[in-house]
């Protein structure tokens, strides 16, 4: 079954995965839901570099019966890095924060503080939201009919150059370039805090990443080592600051109930 240019293949299923993906990134904002999401786009994004042929990504790498290509195996270990890093932050922030709050009491006040907060967690958690979540849903309805509508319009990747043995892959990749581009700008318009930031800029580099291995041919190993290290350091400079500016935010002394009476 086909309905042109979208066949039903390995590529299709890919690209449902980065819908799922992008869509877990835009609309839900823990980290236990986001982090995993960007560690699939990652995979996923390699999966598809596994999917090029071997005058774009050589298969240099041989595993017994299986030949793979380093370009897949920079990709897929980039992405476990910065998300680990990214992961780190968010737990090292997390016990930060415990260890100023009990530094200063005994046992038994800190472990009744424990109880305290999570008493007042329970009942301060946000209520599910439904328009908030709805508007979200219909603004990436939206952003999947734009990223449609440019990739057929305007295919950066097929061209009468490339090699016909990609079959339907090259519409694919416009997809994801595109979609990759537009979720990371999405992610950055909406974002607050500064690990969404960094997020979107993951992904908006991601994309660039994809289109440059896509039209350059015999791209080398340096190149796609020195962006997959701009994704490593930018994730390191976001959690450097975030890390700082948390670590200022703590040292503030807030005035009283009584101080602004």
């Amino acid at each position: 079954m086909q309905l042109w240019p979208i066949q039903l293949d390995l590529e299709l299923l890919l690209w449902f995965g980065f819908l799922i993906c992008g869509g877990l990134l835009a609309v839900f904002r823990d980290w236990r839901i986001t982090l995993p999401a960007l560690l699939g786009e990652y995979l996923l994004l390699a999966a598809l570099l596994a999917r090029f042929p071997t005058v774009f990504v050589p298969h240099d790498l041989v595993f017994g019966t299986v030949s793979l290509s380093s370009f897949v195996l920079v990709k897929a270990v980039t992405g476990l890095t910065v998300v680990g890093i990214l992961a780190f932050t968010v737990l090292l922030r997390r016990r930060v924060h415990a260890l100023e709050q009990e530094a200063s009491l005994d046992e038994v006040t800190a472990a009744r503080l424990r109880w305290t907060m999570r008493r007042l967690q329970r009942r301060a958690r946000p209520r599910f939201q439904l328009p908030a979540y709805l508007l979200t849903t219909f603004y990436l309805a939206v952003l999947i009919l734009i990223t449609y509508t440019l990739a057929v319009l305007y295919p950066l990747v097929r061209n009468p150059v490339l090699p016909e043995q990609g079959g339907s892959l090259w519409f694919y990749v416009d997809l994801v370039w595109y979609w990759l581009g537009l979720s990371g700008l999405f992610i950055l318009l909406f974002a607050r805090e500064m690990q969404e930031v960094s997020v979107g800029l993951l992904l908006c580099i991601a994309s660039v990443d994809l289109l440059y291995m896509a039209l350059s041919k015999n791209v080398g190993l340096l190149a796609i080592a020195l962006l997959s290290a701009v994704s490593i350091l930018l994730a390191l400079g976001s959690a450097y600051i975030a890390l700082l500016f948390y670590a200022r935010l703590q040292r503030w002394e807030l005035p009283s109930v009584e101080d602004w009476e």
